[in-house]
């Protein structure tokens, strides 16, 4: 009877050396994931979107507390986006219109970003090659998957997915770079053709 009671004993501590190192290493996955998004503040990577057999090119810059979004092909178009509001704005028609965020989609992008225990409650999935993180949330009726996948190893954001059921729009992220130095009078949302 001893030598099954220390056996039992045994597994009871393998068990749970096991749950801990789980636990540490998806601790660790989520500091890796924050830090590396912390240090994109201050930094650009150009994109391609697509959605559906549309394809649009820019440059995505991200600030202390503002992405901004300049669209250059096929239209010239700027957004603007905080964690509660954001503008539109198009170049060629020299129109902007201001809009909220805060119940949007968008507001999972600057809880991915800035809130390290929001994150947390997020679905993380990492392989080899990849990190995955995703939440579903419901917006006008309609369901959205909204997914940020990252490069692992090193640790690089390659694409930004929004999926529903009718349509996939996707953003892959390249060109990276670090050496951006931003006034704040480049993200802010003052109309540029106020008269």
């Amino acid at each position: 009877m001893l030598a099954k009671d220390m056996f039992f004993e045994k597994i009871k501590l393998i068990s749970l050396v096991l749950c801990f190192s789980q636990n540490l290493y998806a601790g660790s996955l989520y500091e890796k994931i924050f830090n590396y998004n912390e240090a994109l503040k201050n930094s650009s990577a150009n994109f391609i979107q697509t959605s559906g057999n549309h394809t649009q090119e820019g440059v995505v810059f991200f600030g202390e507390e503002r992405i901004k979004i300049n669209y250059t092909n096929p239209e010239k178009i700027t957004i603007i986006l905080s964690e509660k509001k954001g503008v539109y704005i198009n170049h060629e028609l020299e129109e902007s219109e201001f809009f909220i965020t805060k119940k949007s989609y968008i507001k999972i992008f600057f809880d991915i970003f800035h809130k390290k225990n929001r994150l947390k409650d997020m679905v993380i999935k990492e392989t080899a090659n990849q990190i995955k993180i995703s939440e579903k949330t419901h917006l006008d009726n309609t369901l959205l998957t909204v997914s940020l996948v990252y490069e692992n190893n090193p640790i690089k954001l390659r694409r930004l997915e929004i999926i529903n059921d009718d349509e996939k729009t996707q953003m892959g992220f390249f060109d990276h770079n670090k050496k951006n130095i931003f006034d704040k009078k480049f993200f802010s949302m003052i109309d540029p053709y106020l008269k």
